[in-house]
Formats: structure tokens, sequence, C-alpha cells
């Protein structure tokens, strides 16, 4: 199964809905599997006792929470139209929603192909309780919950019906250190039953890679077309080129731990298996129905014959035919008694 790889643009569209659709076109020949948005009513999600958290401040400047969400956030045609658009490039529309009129458009209207639930909606009860009702796959982020809080979550998730959900391991820093990561976390949460994956907040690509080789079956990564931009996620997002080349060594990773039950040396292997390994050889002239002794061989390249490992196969038998000095001695050369 290949990893699910979503290309996190967020609101690193700064509002623009031109600009989004240039992340489509660019994302689309990425290799991704999937391109995702933030849909927000600002007046919805926070309250007037809201305040930025201080890589906000830092990436975003001195306007209000309020301020900066209403300014980066696309209309509901818009998403429909983003939504249409990565259809037809061939790729997923995805959007996390943070307030419940946001989601059931993105359900109902965008026709959404998989429900994501941001680290901060997972104590929305509202947003629970709605999606429990959906037959949908869900990405569940996990970047501020104990696991008791995660036990919880998936009883109210699943109190309808059992959910197809991939749990990912998510460390809410922005954005996090490499020794903040600690996949052990991660590799606890496939304990509870489920697929997991990893919603990436460093600024490397070197934490998704390590995450594809312990199991993640999603990689979430945020994405700018320019770092120097202004808004709260551009600065710990990766450049195209730069999640281009995240999403090709992903691949790579893929075909080195791609398990094959039934393991068979391919094409290249065999080639050099005959060229390196050494077959028994014949040390002199051996004429025929001359029993053969450990005098008679020696062990040499290349591997096209009888294994030394099967010197017994050679050994005190006899040989069907004259062979000749330094030649590869066959089964069908000697007589098996």
């Amino acid at each position: 199964m290949k990893t699910y790889v979503i290309a996190e643009v967020g609101p690193n569209h700064n509002g623009s809905f031109s600009l989004a659709l240039k992340y489509i076109d660019l994302i689309a020949k990425s290799g991704a599997n999937a391109i995702k948005f933030q849909l927000a009513k600002p007046s919805e999600v926070y309250s007037s006792d809201s305040f930025k958290a201080k890589y906000q401040k830092k990436n975003d400047g001195r306007r209000s929470i309020i301020e900066m969400s209403k300014k980066i956030q696309l209309s509901f045609n818009d998403h429909l139209k983003l939504s249409n658009y990565a259809k037809k490039k061939g790729i997923d529309y995805l959007c996390s929603a943070f307030d419940i009129q946001s989601l059931k458009f993105l359900v109902q209207k965008a026709k959404i192909k998989y429900i994501k639930i941001p680290s901060g909606e997972v104590f929305d009860l509202n947003t629970l309780n709605y999606i429990s009702k959906i037959k949908k796959k869900i990405f569940l982020s996990t970047g501020m919950v104990t696991i008791k809080d995660l036990k919880n979550i998936l009883n109210i998730l699943n109190k309808n019906f059992k959910k197809k959900i991939i749990i990912l391991y998510c460390v809410s820093s922005y954005p996090a250190k490499l020794e903040q990561i600690n996949f052990d976390n991660m590799l606890k949460l496939k304990k509870l039953g489920y697929p997991v994956g990893f919603s990436d907040h460093t600024i490397s690509q070197n934490a998704s890679l390590v995450a594809v080789a312990l199991g993640a079956k999603v990689i979430e990564k945020h994405i700018t077309i320019n770092r120097k931009l202004r808004g709260p996620d551009h600065k710990f997002s990766l450049t195209i080129n730069e999640f281009k080349d995240l999403v090709s060594n992903i691949r790579d990773i893929e075909k080195i731990i791609t398990i094959k039950k039934n393991k068979k040396f391919n094409t290249s292997s065999k080639e050099i298996i005959n060229v390196s390994r050494k077959s028994i050889v014949s040390s002199r002239f051996i004429h025929k129905n001359t029993k053969i002794s450990k005098n008679d061989i020696v062990f040499k390249r290349p591997g096209t014959g009888i294994s030394p490992l099967k010197i017994n196969k050679v050994l005190g038998k006899f040989s069907k035919i004259d062979i000749k000095p330094d030649k590869v001695i066959k089964l069908q050369m000697v007589k098996k008694s």
C-alpha cells in the first residue's frame, strides 16, 4: 500500500483564490495524493477572549486572531470551485473544518472524499457527533490529546457504527523540533488497533521519512509558495520543490521496505550471483567413470555450477564423461551412485 501523501496548504493561499488554484496546479505535478485547505467561519470559531499563539504573533504581525482568520479565508463557493478544479487535475481535494457549518458544507456540498479532524477540533462535541453519523474515512490528528482522551474520542466517533479511522501522530508545535518528535508515541498509537500516520510540523523532511519507514500510512506536510510571505504557517512549511523531493524520497522508501512473501532474486541479483559465487570446479583432468575425490576439485567462480555447500553431490560419485581441467562441474556430468 502506498503512503497517502497530503500537501497541506492550510491558509497559505493568504485569502487569494488565484493563489489557491496555483497551489493545485503545482501539487498535481508533485506525486502527492491530495492537497488540503482549511475552512472556517471566524465568528463561529473564536470568542472575544481568543488570542494568538506565539508563533502566530511572530509570523503574522499585530493583527488580532479574528482579523487574521478573516483575511485568510476563502468563501464556500471558492472551495467548491477548488474541489472541482482539483478533481480535473487528478488530485484529491481535502479540507479541515473548524466549525460545524463549514464541516456540513464540505460533506454535503463539496462531497469531500475524507474527513480530516484537526488536533484542536477533537474536543468539539458537535463535530464529533456529526461525524459519527457519516460513512467516510477519517484522518484524526492527535497533537493535543492524551491516550485517555483519544479513547473517549474514538468511542464517540464509533458510537453509531465502526469507522475507518487513521490516527495521525502529531506534535503541535510550530515548527516542531526534531527532538520533540519521539516516534515511540506513534508506535504506541498503533496499539489502539488503527492504522497510523504522521502530521509533520518540522521544517525537515527527515521526520516524515522516518515515519514512513516505521509504518505511517499517511503523511501530511505543510507547503508554501514562499516562506517570506506574511501569514501564520509559511515559515514552517516546505517549498514546493522541497515537497516534491519529499514525495520522491517517500516513494523510494516504499520500494526499499516492501516485503514480498515469496522471496525471489530479481534479474540483476541473479546476474551478480552467477558472476560472484563459486562452484565446484575440476582441479585436473577427470577421466570418465573416475571416482571423484577432494584432490580432483577446487572452488572457483562463476556460480553457475554445483555449490560447494553441496559437495556431497560430487565427492565419491563417478564422472559420466571426461572432464577437462578447470571446468565447472554440473550435476549432469556426475552419476548419482
